[in-house]
């Protein structure tokens, strides 16, 4: 391996020519403590602070790709636009235009060009902070994260160089001077490898101190750097947009690192069905590359699958927002597309992510991306729905009852998953479902905890964390008592049936209102028309109200409602949700 590795100053790095920010590396990120940290540390060491290591390889003629360092000299050169407007404010355009040397110059084709380039560059950091003037800056509309973070750094230097210019005894324009030698003059070891390979390899060096560095750099270090440079384009943008896709979901806050865990342990690329932990998952990667039938063709498979279940995942806000199917037709190959097998799916994946764990994860994954894209197609529709119901079933009382992650559950669902994923015929789907299920029995948590668990549920305005689970247990309820009354192509709502306006939910007298036994269905125009008095509203619920709801059906013919009538009912539904939910499921 051969390397240069000098110490150097920024601005001496900065006039060698373009750094270009691979598709690869995750977007601008630092927030603005780690940019107030910066500028006190540069304040505090003003004949050059130290910023870390900077390690690139070439991408093209006087042209470099940085492997590390990309988030450092952003800033840097965020707080060099901010100083070149200081200089305009104070009438000095020659030391501005001294500065824009280090945000852009001309090639030798006479081309204006960009000193950093971000291959994923959505056009704010170019368009306005490195071009625009000053007052276009300040009227911009940043859009994604990097946006807004590149934005609020560019605030917080102008910000802070203007504290420092009106604290200053000196002239205006040496005050401004010393600020922007502090930012030219600070240094890093600046590694240049002309590999693209090797540039990983010391890049995790450097970085791998003692402390591991997070898995998900790591392995895409590994994977990358395992393809040609001039072939890598597509898989690169691959893995940015499905880190976006990760990091975007609402369903789930779940760590890109996490995921990446719950992919690699939804395959069966290991030797066994044994979870690979975290620290493990870069080796088992390698192994599962150099099997292949070269490495480059085993990174490629490998940034497929993360980007495929990266998709999937996408989906899973699509389907809590609207179960109906529709939204899995982009995703899908158009010669396996069915509305009708997409609907229920979806209704059925709508039962496992409501309790809003990860832990079915890896199971989801693995049979979700078998039934899409799985080329031999062991996965029948109906089998899929009956393993969705499956995990429902068991995930269902096991969040409701408060149960911790342990590692008898996760064990199940890992081996659910590697047998899936590992399944050459239907038959095998039928014996790894078969498995789960007598797995998933013995997990189960007794009708006592399932119910105690059910009666903690709340619902409020105020308080919406439960709605999800609310809104499912009365729908599922409904439809085992049969006949129900509200088609589910109709907008639904959840009804306090004794009104929870002008009630402190913070009072214990008053939480009743919020539990079960208070709540019902409704559709959304019947809702918003009600009166508040019970027995005024009474007829009108009295259409929607299922048959087999026997208390609410007898207080509503009374025209009576209280705490105590609710407790009732709120044992006739837990009652019926031990027969929905059901501890021990037939195999």
């Amino acid at each position: 391996m051969v390397f240069d590795a000098v110490q150097r100053t920024i601005g001496e790095i900065v006039l060698i020519g373009e750094h270009v920010v691979p598709r690869y590396q995750r977007p601008y990120a630092w927030d603005d403590e780690n940019v107030l940290d910066l500028w006190n540390d540069l304040r505090d060491n003003p004949e050059g602070h130290f910023l870390g290591n900077m390690v690139v390889h070439p991408s093209g003629s006087d042209s470099w790709d940085l492997v590390d360092g990309q988030q450092r000299l952003t800033t840097v050169l965020i707080a060099i636009r901010a100083i070149k407007d200081a200089y305009e404010k104070i009438g000095e355009p020659g030391r501005a235009q001294g500065l824009s040397n280090y945000l852009q110059h001309v090639d030798l084709t006479g081309k204006s060009v960009f000193r950093l380039k971000y291959r994923t560059e959505t056009g704010f950091l170019h368009l306005n902070l490195f071009s625009e003037p000053e007052a276009v800056i300040r009227q911009a509309n940043p859009n994604s994260i990097a946006d807004k973070a590149q934005y609020s750094a560019y605030k917080i230097f102008a910000r802070n160089i203007a504290a420092e210019v009106s604290a200053s005894a000196s002239p205006d324009a040496e005050t401004i001077d010393a600020i922007r030698d502090r930012f030219i003059r600070s240094s890093v070891v600046y590694v240049r490898v002309d590999d693209r390979q090797d540039a990983f390899r010391i890049f995790e060096t450097l970085n791998d101190r003692g402390k591991s560095l997070n898995q998900v750099d790591l392995v895409k270090n590994q994977v990358i750097s395992s393809i040609a440079a001039t072939a890598a384009q597509e898989e690169e943008h691959l893995w940015g947009k499905s880190v976006s896709q990760i990091e975007s979901s609402s369903w789930s806050k779940v760590k890109v690192e996490d995921f990446l865990g719950y992919v690699w342990n939804s395959t069966s690329h290991q030797p066994d069905d044994e979870i690979v932990a975290i620290n493990r998952i870069r080796r088992s990667v390698d192994a599962f590359m150099r099997g292949r039938t070269s490495t480059e063709q085993g990174a490629r498979d490998f940034i497929r699958l993360f980007s495929e279940t990266a998709e999937i995942f996408k989906e899973f806000d699509e389907c809590l927002a609207s179960p109906n199917g529709k939204h899995w037709q982009d995703l899908v190959p158009a010669d396996r597309w069915r509305a009708d097998r997409y609907a229920a799916i979806d209704r059925s994946l709508y039962g496992c992510l409501v309790p809003g764990s990860n832990l079915p994860l890896n199971l989801l994954f693995s049979l979700l991306r078998n039934y899409i894209h799985g080329p031999k197609r062991v996965i029948r529709n109906a089998r899929l729905v009956d393993f969705l119901k499956a995990i429902e079933n068991l995930q269902f009382r096991w969040s409701i009852a408060q149960r911790p992650s342990t590692s008898t559950i996760r064990r199940a669902y890992r081996r659910a998953a590697y047998a899936v994923d590992s399944a050459t015929s239907a038959n095998d789907i039928v014996k790894a479902l078969q498995q789960f299920k007598q797995d998933a029995n013995s997990l189960m948590p007794t009708d006592a905890q399932f119910r105690d668990g059910l009666k903690k549920l709340t619902y409020f305005t105020q308080r919406p964390q439960d709605v999800h689970r609310v809104r499912y247990t009365l729908e599922k309820i409904d439809e085992f008592w049969g006949s129900p009354k509200i088609s589910r192509n109709q907008i639904i709502t959840l009804e306090h049936i004794e009104p929870q306006g002008g009630k402190s939910i913070n009072s214990n007298q008053n939480f009743w209102v919020g539990k079960l036994g208070n709540l019902m269905l409704l559709p959304m125009e019947v809702n918003s028309s009600l009166p508040k008095d019970f027995a005024a509203k009474a007829p009108k619920l009295a259409k929607w109200v299922n048959d087999k709801d026997l208390s609410l059906q007898k207080q509503i013919a009374a025209g009576q409602w209280g705490n105590a009538a609710s407790n009732v009912r709120m044992k006739e539904l837990l009652d019926a949700a031990i027969s929905v939910w059901p501890k021990e499921m037939r195999i």
